[in-house]
Order: structure tokens, then C-alpha cells, then sequence
């Protein structure tokens, strides 16, 4: 994605400007310096003028810190090399991540418009200024987090730690922590931002290029530096204590709206929690109509519209976000978030037990081939999350402090799992529930092609408290047997045939 182009001034102008210092510098590497360019929205990359580097500074008399010999030696001779120029390497580089990584994770990059030439200065690369919501430069994070109090801290600190896991995870060969900056937005949120990184290696055998382990390794290796020199220190950020284990009151959140699901979904659900939570616990359906709903389920409607998109309905799946909100529906504690459409099969006191406190959420689930040769993303399946209520107002600021933000806004089209993961997880530490806990029907219980032409889905297993219908087939379908969808055959792989241990589930 890009920003639009016609506002670049040209080539020869460009180095005009730079000539005659009527760009604002707004950075100075060993081998490049950033300028913002006069629309004050994008800046431009290049390598220090031949004067310059004799004469040791800028043309406005500004110094900067001596370079080695061999800079000295490289720059004139990658100056016009387009294959070995440093800003072209960083524009091929960036356009391999935007294919590769994850929408949210791009998000930490600034945009690029593109390369130019530059007579004078050779290649240069334009992209996207970063700055604060009221235009004042951005911080580095170490900055920040010195000057920060200990709440803020600790918001930091999930942060920081979310993107390090990311940045590992996807073995984004990311140069130097010390480019990592903390952008703020209006209503006191923050983001945190990559300036620059490593197009490549600058070591003689780049072996973090070779495989993603040694890419992870350095990773590892740079962040704990990094936060060893700067004091970023776990014991340095206070946080709330967890909530009280045991008998305490505990909250059973759901959502219903539009007329797919029926009231059976909510009521069935509601008994299978009844069955199967021994605390006595507050259950709540978010909905637009509490027709049919037996007694015992308190109602609530569904929260304002906060405009994500201009083509978007309202209720759609970004609803969850809005549940996060502080206040909302006046729940207070441990509160335990079930789509309708799930079958509970097991005791559920466990999932208030683990790990009181933080986030939980059960780690989406991929299909088996694409799990083969990749780890799998860091992303949560929304159907089964815990957090505590009053306290996680912060996923819900982050939603709304960057649903309109410029920086790859089609993160808000690809659904809202992603982006409720990444809110999540830069709020604080975010637990994967154990993996048998709570099983997806399609994934893990229908048989593999044609093994499901011959078997019914199996049994869940033993520890398994839940089971998830995301997607196709849904409870009904999986019942009598899944071989049309709109009225249309089912590709052989996908189907299942009729599933008669769901009735011991799904009831009242």
C-alpha cells in the first residue's frame, strides 16, 4: 500500500532543496540522512553528498558524527548502483514483508511511496513521516519508557513485548531496537512504530538470511541488549493484581443479533454453563432481541456504532471490541466470552482458574497442510476469550484510537480476530488456553479426506471442555450432516456425515 505520489516533488527539485537546505533533516545515519519533504506528510532517505563527506557536515554547517573509511569508499560507488543502493534494498525488502507478515505487524512500518533517482545524491527511497497525533517528532522507546510512570510502563512494556514476539515469530530480520518509536495518538493511546531496518545483513556470512532459526536467534539477542542497557525491567512496572480465585461471582458473556441464530442457540448455551460451572456466575447475551430467551439471562442491547469503514452495518463482527469497554453492561471481574454456536462438553471452572488476571483466548486454528511448514500465526479465535472486566478498557481505546488510522487500514477488512489478538496482546500479556481444552469441530474432529466419507466426526477428547463451530459446518448442519451449503454441493473434503453425539450437548 501507498500514499498517493502527486505531491513528490520531482527529482531535480528535490536536490535543489537539498542544496540549498530548505529541507528540515530529520535523522543522520553512518551512511544515509532523512529529510521531510515540503508537504510535511512524507520524508526521503538518501546518502550523504560527496561535500558533505568531505567537509564533515551538512550544508547548513550542521556536523555529524565521523564515518569510517570504508563508508567513505562505499557510498560513491552505491550511490547510482540501484541492485547495491541501501534505500533500494530497503524498498524490496519492505515489499517482500508486505506480502509475507501479518496486516497489524506491517502496521509498525512506515508506508513507502517508492525509489527515486536523484541526480546529485542517487537513490533514494520516500515514505511516510512519522509523528505524533499533534505533529511533535516521535520518541525513542527507552525515552518514553524512562520518563514514563509505572501504569504507563507497564502498558509499555506489553507492548514492546508483543512486538518483539511478532517481530521473532515471523523472523522479520529487524536491524536495531533502538529504531523502535512510541507514537501517541489523541486520546493518550499509543502505537509503536519501526523507523528504519535492515534490508540486509551487514555481517560477512549473513546467516540470519540463510534461516529463519538465526534470524530469531539475533532477534533475541538484540532485544535482551537492548533492554538490559535501558533497564526495561519487568520489576520496574506495576500491575494490577489478580482477581480472587475460588466462589467469587464470575460473568458468561455472549452475542446474538440478526435472525441466522435463533433464541435456542443463547438458551442451550446458557444450560450448558449451568450444567458444567460449579461458581455461580452473572450470564449476560448482548443482543438486539431478547425474544425467546429463557429466564436466568440477563439482557443487554448492543453498544453504539463506532464507525469502523463507511460501507460497514452495524452490528458486525467488530462488536467484541466494543465489549472491552469499561463500564460496559456494568461488568465487573473474570469474564468468560462463548460464541452461540459452541457445544460445552466439559467443566468450565478451569477456565477462571488459569491464570487469573490476563488474557486468555484459545489460539486459532489453521488447517493441518498449512501448519506442515510454518509455525502458526500468532493469532487468537474469538470464539472462546477471558479478560477482566473494568480493567481491559485498553483494548477497547486501542480499537477506537486506530480504527481510522492511515496506516494499513485494511487490517480493519480482514476481520476482527486479528486486530482484537493485537489490542490484546499490547495490553497486556495474552495466555493461549491448553490447546485440548477447546477443540474445533472441522479441524479436529472430522476425519481427513476420504476418511470422512466412511466415519462419523469422532467424540471430542476427554479434556476437552468446548467445542468450536467457526465457520461451516455449524451445529445444525454438523448434526443432521454437512453436504449442502446454499443449497450447493459440498466439496468431498469438507463434508461429514451425521453427528448423533451432538444431541448429549446441545440441549436444554
Amino acid at each position: 500500500m501507498t500514499k498517493d505520489i502527486s505531491a513528490v516533488p520531482t527529482a531535480e527539485q528535490i536536490d535543489k532543496l537539498l542544496a540549498d537546505c530548505k529541507l528540515e533533516r530529520l535523522g543522520m545515519g553512518s551512511r544515509r540522512a532523512c529529510y521531510a519533504l515540503p508537504d510535511g506528510k512524507l520524508c526521503i532517505k538518501c546518502y550523504r553528498s560527496d561535500q558533505e563527506i568531505a567537509e564533515g557536515r551538512d550544508p547548513a554547517g550542521k556536523p555529524f558524527r565521523p564515518i569510517s573509511n570504508t563508508v567513505k569508499r562505499e557510498i560513491p560507488k552505491r550511490r547510482h548502483d540501484e541492485r547495491r543502493n541501501t534505500s533500494c534494498q530497503e524498498y524490496r525488502y519492505w515489499r517482500a514483508l508486505n506480502k509475507k507478515l501479518p496486516v497489524n505487524l506491517m502496521a509498525a512500518f512506515p508506508l513507502v511511496v517508492g525509489t527515486m533517482h536523484l541526480p546529485k545524491r542517487g537513490w533514494c527511497i520516500i515514505e511516510e513521516r512519522l509523528t505524533d497525533f499533534d505533529g511533535k517528532p516521535l520518541e525513542k522507546f527507552h525515552v518514553a519508557w524512562a520518563a514514563a510512570d509505572a501504569a504507563t510502563k507497564a502498558k509499555l512494556l506489553a507492548a514492546f513485548d508483543s512486538l518483539a514476539e511478532d517481530l521473532e515469530h515471523n523472523s522479520v530480520r529487524f536491524y536495531d531496537p533502538q529504531n523502535i518509536m512510541v507514537q501517541w495518538c489523541s486520546n493518550g493511546q499509543f502505537r509503536l512504530r519501526i523507523t528504519d531496518f535492515e534490508p540486509a545483513s551487514r555481517v560477512g556470512l549473513p546467516l540470519d538470511r540463510l534461516s529463519p532459526f538465526f534470524a530469531r536467534m539475533k532477534l533475541r539477542r538484540r532485544f535482551a541488549r537492548y533492554r538490559a542497557q535501558y533497564a526495561i525491567d519487568e520489576r520496574a512496572v506495576k500491575r494490577p493484581g489478580p482477581v480472587a480465585g475460588g466462589q467469587e461471582p464470575v460473568n458468561i458473556l455472549c452475542l446474538k443479533w440478526g435472525s441466522y441464530y435463533e433464541p435456542k442457540y443463547v438458551n442451550r448455551l446458557y444450560a450448558g454453563v449451568k450444567r458444567n460451572l460449579k461458581r455461580p456466575f452473572r450470564f449476560v447475551c448482548v443482543t438486539d432481541d431478547p425474544k425467546g430467551l429463557n429466564e436466568g439471562i440477563e439482557t443487554v442491547p448492543l453498544p453504539d456504532n463506532p464507525q469502523v469503514g463507511s460501507d460497514r452495518k452495524w452490528p458486525n463482527i467488530f462488536v467484541k471490541l466494543c465489549l472491552f469497554k469499561n463500564g460496559f453492561a456494568n461488568l465487573v471481574g473474570p469474564t468468560l466470552f462463548l460464541d452461540i454456536d459452541l457445544l460445552i462438553t466439559g467443566p468450565l471452572d478451569k477456565f477462571f482458574d488459569y491464570r487469573p488476571g490476563e488474557f486468555c483466548i484459545i489460539h486459532n486454528w489453521v488447517e493441518r497442510r498449512k501448519s506442515l511448514f510454518r509455525r502458526k500465526p500468532l493469532i487468537g479465535n474469538s470464539s472462546c476469550f477471558r479478560f477482566d472486566a473494568g480493567r481491559s478498557g485498553d483494548v477497547y481505546d486501542t480499537f477506537i484510537a486506530e480504527k481510522n488510522d492511515t496506516a494499513l487500514p485494511q487490517r480493519f477488512e480482514l476481520g476482527s480476530q486479528k486486530f482484537q489478538t493485537y489490542a490484546m496482546r499490547k495490553a497486556g500479556r495474552v495466555n493461549w488456553w491448553p490447546s485440548g481444552w477447546v477443540c474445533s469441530f472441522k479441524r479436529q474432529l472430522v476425519p481427513i479426506f476420504p476418511l470422512n466419507k466412511i466415519f462419523a466426526p469422532w467424540r471430542p477428547p476427554k479434556d476437552a471442555s468446548i467445542v468450536a463451530f467457526h465457520g461451516q459446518p455449524d451445529v445444525p448442519q454438523a448434526r443432521e450432516g454437512y453436504y449442502l451449503k446454499y443449497d450447493k454441493p459440498v466439496k468431498p473434503h469438507l463434508t461429514c456425515k451425521p453427528t448423533a453425539w451432538i444431541d448429549e450437548y446441545w440441549r436444554e
